[in-house]
This record gives structure tokens, sequence and C-alpha cells, in this order.
């Protein structure tokens, strides 16, 4: 069973709603509804009550909610342990989304390595960031949302392009979103900006895709699949098999670095947040 959704399935119970926890998570509340549907079904049977008003616990649930905080803690426990053991080997732990690790990290890493070369780093990629840097398993995050609690810095801005098959709209270089609704549009889980943007449905169809590698989305456009709306970072280098069109009106996410003001009595961690500042003239 993953960890990761029975986390959010937790959350989700605690906020009493899908769309609080979502927001929360940066999921859409139909990722969330998603995940607990999976959950139900891998234990085969109903957890949750849903209303109007949102969500909770069944008689079952109630039953089986202290098990289901026992499974986290316990991995969590795991996790911790195996950290300590490697804690000494790591100086630098950084979290960030699968796009940003793949375009935006292996320059900066080289770099600050080349100006440190004993430091040795830890990058872990998922959608759990803001919870990762509160729960000190990351050092520095890169995210596209600002955490409570800690230091913010904006690095860039990242607009989002539309991907289409190589036969779907190939004249055109720019797309007004309204005409995106005659597809069928993938959609990834990491959905905030775009639930914000489009009216989902108005779409022909929508197709879910639930992983923390966006560049699948990618292959799934390439095999004619539909649309998929994606940050521009993501694409870079991987655009041989679509249509990438600019969209109109313009939308985009500002791409960031966060840490709490506690990481910087680690060295390595303060010389990282130093460099990126250079780097980026802030």
């Amino acid at each position: 069973m993953d960890i990761s959704k029975i986390s959010a399935f937790l959350l989700a119970v605690e906020k009493k709603s899908f769309s609080k926890a979502a927001e929360e998570l940066s999921y859409t509340p139909s990722a969330l509804s998603h995940i607990a549907d999976s959950i139900e079904l891998e234990l085969g049977i109903k957890l949750l009550n849903r209303t109007f008003n949102g969500v909770e616990l069944n008689e079952n649930g109630k039953q089986l909610i202290d098990k289901l905080y026992a499974v986290v803690e316990t991995e969590k426990a795991l996790i911790s342990s195996a950290n300590s053991l490697k804690e000494s080997n790591v100086n630098l732990r950084i979290g960030a989304y699968s796009s940003i690790a793949q375009r935006l990290l292996p320059d900066i890493i080289k770099k600050f390595k080349q100006e440190n070369q004993k430091v040795k780093v830890s990058i872990k990629i998922g959608n759990q960031l803001r919870a990762w840097l509160k729960e000190d398993i990351s050092d520095v995050i890169f995210t596209d949302a600002k955490p409570d609690n800690a230091k913010w810095h904006e690095l860039l801005c990242d607009p989002y392009i539309a991907l289409a098959p190589k036969n779907v709209l190939p004249n055109k270089k720019v797309v007004n979103k309204d005409e995106l609704y005659d597809y069928a549009c993938i959609v990834h889980n990491e959905t905030v900006v775009f639930d914000n943007y489009f009216e989902r449905n108005k779409f022909k169809e929508i197709i879910e895709f639930d992983s923390i590698d966006e560049s699948s989305v990618i292959s799934m456009v390439e095999k004619n699949l539909g649309i998929a709306v994606l940050p521009s970072l993501l694409v870079k280098h991987k655009s041989s098999g679509v249509h990438i069109l600019k969209l109109k009106p313009e939308i985009s996410r500002t791409i960031g670095f966060a840490y709490k003001t506690e990481a910087l009595q680690n060295d390595y961690t303060a010389k990282f947040i130093k460099f990126i500042k250079k780097e980026f003239n802030l």
C-alpha cells in the first residue's frame, strides 16, 4: 500500500474535506477522491461517508483509522532510522518536483560541487515538498508554492504551454485555451494552476494521470491520447514527438526555493543558499 496515498487520505479525514486537503498538498479534489477510492478498493471496504459538506469516517473507517496512522508512523520511524544511519554521508538534502530536478538542478548541483568538492548531496523527488521541509526531511526545497514558516526566494517565471500530437493544430504556434476544449486532456496530479485556468467539464474527455514523473504525460501525448498543459521547464529538450503551442491568455508558475532558518546552522546548507542567491542575483 502506498504510504503517500495513506498520508493524503488521513489529511482529508483530518480536514473533513478533499478540497482543503488537496489545496495543502497541491493536488486536485478529484485526485484526492481517486486516492481514497484506491485505498478503499485495496482494502475491500468503504471507509468514508461523502456528502456535499465534505467527508467523514464511517464505522469501518473509525475502526481502522488508528491502524492507518500506525502504518504511516511506522514508515516514518523506518525512514528516520535509515536517514540517521546515512546522515554522516549526506551534507545537503534537497527536495524538488520532477520537472525542476530534471531541468534546473543538474547545472546548479554540478557548479556547486565544483566549488565544494567534499559536499555529499541527496535529492528527493516528489510532490510532498512542504511536508518534507516541515518534517526536516529536506534542508532546501525547490517548489512553485511558498511554504508556511519558511524563507522563500523567487527564482524564475516558468510559463505553461500546450502539448499536442503532431497532427493536432499543426499550423499553429499559439492557441487560445478555448480551442483546447475540443480534445481529450491528459491531466497530471499537480494541477492547482490547471484548475484555476481551465473549466474541466468543457473538455471532450479528462484523462487523470497519477505519477510523480510528469514527463510520462509527454509520451501519452505522443501516442495521440490527447493534449496536455505542462510547465515549459519540463518539456525542454523533450519536444521531438509533440507539437508545442503557446497559450493565450498566458499562464505561468513562479519557481523558487525555500528553507527554514535553522537550516543555516548547517555549513553546507548555508553555503548552498548563498550560492543560489549569487547565481540568480538575489
